[in-house]
């Protein structure tokens, strides 16, 4: 299914019982000619919408059987990799339909027939139940690509952020916030914006955890005995090929961020827990905003928002945070074919 043109995205639209299916259709027909998505996962909900599909089998997607081409029709089509005509007796709840689907596209980049992969909303209640038990995409994605580590990245057109912690009870921040994981985040997060944007010399702020960034001490000490001296680490390491600046505090950064002309804002915000940076970013535009997980050996971007379980089937659910997965991740597939 290569394409000349351009990429060919693996596609899952997450739970079948969301609004997953309903954004991807909504994508196909805005999605640049020169990409191709192939969609994994349930077909069921795409025939409650009354949409066109054209089911394909991974034999029919290996280069020896030739390329697959679009139909030519003007009419848009869901190109589905199928299912297991049979599954194990249970298996076939929405969480693990969601946690298959995620394997096959994963297998999919993995073997090259793909070149990325852009996932839609998953229950991560519903997958467990579905045997899938881990927390959450990020967690399951660096299991099946062997990855010990990886870096939830959230970004729009105006902020990135990234996360040394991420789906974790507040009182249990200070405890997992470790030099070695902020050094790590951050180095992931200088990779990435060389790599997949194009940033000769990032420039990367780090915040601090507590109040006023600790106050020397007097708010915590944090600060002091952990994010300063992985900050400190980091710049000697980096030298000039990166500019890193820290701890600031939270509560002023990013009103400074915003209100500075574009050429003087920070490329990425290094955050220490989930809500310090998902907060800010998904107030500037929640819409556009996408997940980007850093560290994988693959190109995976996704939405930025749930389920959205109580609006499924009602036709209004809002696919602007897939179209911007699918952008960026077209995007991305471009700058490392330039780079390499």
């Amino acid at each position: 299914m290569r394409s000349p043109k351009g990429p060919v995205l693996a596609v899952t639209p997450g739970d079948p019982d969301g609004i997953g299916p309903e954004i991807v259709w909504k994508t196909l027909p805005k999605s640049p000619p020169r990409a191709q998505l192939l969609c994994v996962g349930a077909r069921e909900p795409f025939d409650r919408m009354g949409v066109p599909v054209r089911e394909v089998s991974l034999d029919d997607l290996r280069p020896a059987r030739g390329t697959l081409q679009a139909p030519a029709s003007r009419t848009p089509y869901v190109w589905l990799l199928k299912a297991p005509s049979r599954a194990p007796r249970g298996k076939l709840l929405p969480g693990y339909q969601s946690g298959w689907a995620i394997e096959q596209a994963v297998s999919l980049v993995q073997s090259g027939l793909c070149q990325a992969l852009v996932t839609g909303p998953i229950s991560k209640e519903r997958l467990q139940k579905g045997g899938y038990l881990y927390p959450g995409h990020t967690e399951l994605l660096a299991k099946l690509c062997k990855t010990p580590q990886v870096t939830m990245m959230l970004a729009n057109d105006a902020l990135r952020v990234t996360l040394v912690t991420t789906h974790l009870g507040i009182r249990g921040v200070s405890r997992a916030l470790r030099q070695k994981d902020i050094e790590h985040t951050a180095r992931q997060t200088i990779d990435s914006l060389r790599s997949w944007w194009g940033i000769r010399t990032p420039r990367v702020a780090i915040l601090g955890l507590n109040p006023h960034a600790g106050e020397g001490g007097l708010f915590g000490r944090e600060e002091l005995d952990t994010i300063r001296p992985a900050i400190q680490a980091l710049q000697k390491s980096y030298g000039s090929r990166a500019r890193i600046t820290g701890p600031h505090p939270a509560d002023t950064f990013f009103a400074q961020h915003i209100g500075a002309p574009a050429r003087e804002r920070h490329d990425a915000v290094v955050c220490m827990y989930h809500d310090q940076g998902l907060i800010p970013v998904k107030l500037i535009d929640f819409a556009r905003t996408v997940n980007v997980t850093l560290g994988l050996p693959i190109l995976r971007t996704s939405v930025d928002h749930g389920t959205g379980f109580d609006i499924a089937g009602k036709g209004i659910a809002d696919p602007s945070s897939f179209q911007a997965a699918v952008s960026l991740a077209i995007r991305i597939s471009a700058q490392r074919r330039k780079g390499n």
